[in-house]
């Protein structure tokens, strides 16, 4: 995505300011204000570069938080909820079901340590006289662990045709696969030891990190995908596209062209030519 330097440094300052008031009452317009902004010449590009508008941002922002934070706390979802704005139980779960697909308690069973929604970052490249945007979510952790674990195994894991599933059942419904693939992932990942992750690292993309039985731990989650999903009262058929590669130099770029590899052979399958 190519976008002004600017406008880049706007939208950066607007995920600041709403992370530092997740807690606080915001809105769109209290955005608007504090930036100095428009809505009209605003809200276009901030979806453009993040793929959600303000609000909604904003809303599975506080939602991921809260879910999160139940990990490791022994409050109820509510108590942690009302610290976000959430004035009733009852609206509460009734979003978290409604945007991630499952319910919090369902969630919180889970025990994945990796948020459904975090917040957005990017790196920036220079092309020409371009400024390119890649957006990325989870980068500090994912670094960091590539970092301490050297020689282990990256693992990448996208969803086939996501922008088709937006198009056919919605966007609710495509974040709702979002939600619902990390804990498929997950739960696979449950039955091994060693295994840093999943997280979700790009738009439809989670990686993690396993140091034994790699070809069984994906020949099990590319079997957890053979059955569809039940999204919002439809079954949604979800096909995944596996990379890999042994954590050295470059280890993201490697495991991505891995991932594509296997996109290119016909998706729903694994690339493990880096692991064999």
């Amino acid at each position: 995505m190519n976008v002004d330097k600017n406008a880049l440094s706007t939208i950066e300052t607007a995920l600041d300011l709403i992370e530092r008031n997740l807690t606080k009452k915001l809105s769109s317009e209290d955005v608007f204000r504090w930036l100095g902004v428009s809505k009209s010449s605003f809200t276009p590009l901030f979806k453009a570069i993040t793929g959600y508008p303000l609000n909604q941002y904003i809303r599975y922002r506080r939602l991921s938080e809260v879910a999160f934070q139940c990990q490791n706390r022994d409050e109820s979802a509510y108590q942690i909820a009302l610290n976000y704005q959430y004035q009733s139980h009852e609206a509460f779960y009734r979003a978290f079901k409604r945007y991630f697909g499952i319910t919090i308690k369902q969630y919180r069973l889970t025990k994945v340590n990796s948020q459904i929604f975090p917040p957005v970052q990017y790196t920036i490249v220079k092309q020409g006289g371009n400024v390119v945007v890649n957006k990325e979510m989870n980068l500090p952790i994912i670094g960091e662990t590539i970092l301490n674990h050297p020689g282990f195994c990256l693992v990448d894991v996208d969803i086939d045709h996501f922008m088709s599933i937006n198009e056919k059942y919605g966007y609710s419904a495509g974040d709702a696969v979002l939600a619902s693939t990390l804990l498929r992932i997950k739960k696979v990942c449950d039955s091994y030891e060693g295994i840093q992750g999943p997280w979700r690292y790009g738009n439809d993309e989670f990686l993690f990190v396993a140091k034994d039985h790699t070809k069984e731990i994906i020949e099990e989650i590319l079997k957890a995908f053979e059955h569809p999903m039940h999204i919002q009262q439809q079954e949604i058929d979800v096909s995944i596209s596996i990379g890999t590669a042994i954590i050295g130099d470059d280890s993201i770029n490697r495991v991505q062209s891995s991932m594509l590899q296997a996109k290119r052979q016909g998706r729903k399958q694994a690339d493990l030519s880096n692991i064999e």
